[in-house]
């Protein structure tokens, strides 16, 4: 049996991994992932 995945399952892993200890966050964005630093606009990485 093949399961299908969706990418918010990957960004869900990714948040409950990293997001509450290392302040960082998965976002889907465009073409690429790109590294933003938290400013004042967005308070994680």
């Amino acid at each position: 049996m093949q399961q299908q995945h969706h990418y918010q399952q990957l960004i869900d892993l990714f948040d409950s991994c990293f997001a509450e200890e290392f302040n960082t966050r998965l976002v889907k964005g465009d073409d690429e992932p790109i590294y933003l630093p938290a400013d004042d606009d967005t308070p994680y990485h």
